[in-house]
Formats: structure tokens, C-alpha cells, sequence
């Protein structure tokens, strides 16, 4: 059996011309989707990475305040404990006036007085009057006796006219 075809050449060449041009077309719009999606893709990868830049500079930007006060707060912690160190050294280093003057009251013969004291530093100026040498010595070798007295010097010895003898020590005291 023969077959036989009832459509027309020309008919049978339109529609293979018409599917031809619509694979084309086809075709075509494939191929340009697919440029256009190629050119697009690192324009979409560049405005993902600037997204991604902008959240991380943001991120930047609030460990850099939180940076700047961590170092504000280290530097002021660093201030406070070097002085807290120059308080605790001048605390530990500190002379107990009231035990001084207590030590000394407690020292001091009954045949000697005490006018004046003056303190300068580590330095303790008592300036009085005695009976007698032997009152005043007894007085300085009291005061040698006391754990922060470092020395005695006599700086100077008169008579009054009422016959007492004015004296002037100074004490040099240690600083512990």
C-alpha cells in the first residue's frame, strides 16, 4: 500500500518553515533568557556581596564602639588601680601621729616639758624646757627606744634666766 498524501508540497513546506522558525524562536528566546541570566547572575552576586558588605560594616561599626568603650573602661581601670597602689603604698607608708604623740607623753620625764612640736615630712621638731641635762637625756633615750624613731639630734641647749634649760630635738622617724 501506497500512501498517499493529500497535502499540498507548498502546505507541507509552510508548516515545516512555521515550525522551524518557532524552534527558532524557541531557541532564540532560550538562548537570550539564558545570556540575559548570565549577565544578570553577577549583578545579582555583587548586590548580594554589597548587602553583605553593608551588614558587616554595620557590625564593624558597633564592635568598634564597643572597642573604643572596652579601651576606655581598661584605661580607666588602669588609672584607678595605680591609684589605689599609691594610696595603699602611702597608707602602708603612713606615720601614726596620735601613737606618736601618745608614745611621747608617755616618755616624757617629769622634770621635762615640751612648748612646741613641729612636723615637716618625716621630721619631728620638739622644742621645751628641763630642769636638768640628765631629765633631757633620760627624755632622748626614751624616745631612742620607740620603733619608728629613726634618730635624735640635739640642735640646740640654752639656759633661761629662771635657771630651766630650753631645748630644741629633732627626730627623724622611719617611714615604713
Amino acid at each position: 500500500m501506497k500512501d498517499i498524501n493529500l497535502i499540498p508540497d507548498e502546505v507541507k513546506l509552510l508548516e515545516e518553515k512555521r515550525k522551524r522558525s518557532t524552534f527558532a524562536m524557541i531557541g532564540f528566546l532560550i538562548v537570550a533568557f539564558v545570556l540575559i541570566f548570565i549577565l544578570l547572575l553577577p549583578n545579582m552576586y555583587i548586590n548580594n556581596l554589597e548587602k553583605q558588605k553593608f551588614t558587616l560594616s554595620n557590625q564593624l561599626n558597633s564592635l568598634k564602639a564597643k572597642k573604643d568603650m572596652y579601651s576606655t573602661i581598661k584605661s580607666k581601670e588602669n588609672y584607678y588601680s595605680q591609684k589605689e597602689k599609691i594610696i595603699k603604698d602611702l597608707s602602708d607608708k603612713r606615720l601614726n601621729m596620735t601613737e606618736i604623740l601618745n608614745d611621747i607623753s608617755s616618755n616624757i620625764p617629769e622634770n621635762v616639758s615640751i612648748k612646741d612640736m613641729k612636723f615637716n615630712g618625716s621630721v619631728l621638731e620638739i622644742t621645751g624646757d628641763s630642769y636638768m641635762n640628765k631629765y633631757l637625756s633620760d627624755f632622748m633615750l626614751n624616745l631612742r627606744k620607740l620603733k619608728y624613731v629613726d634618730d635624735i639630734n640635739l640642735l640646740d641647749t640654752k639656759k633661761s634666766d629662771s635657771g630651766l634649760i630650753q631645748y630644741t630635738l629633732q627626730i627623724k622617724l622611719k617611714v615604713v
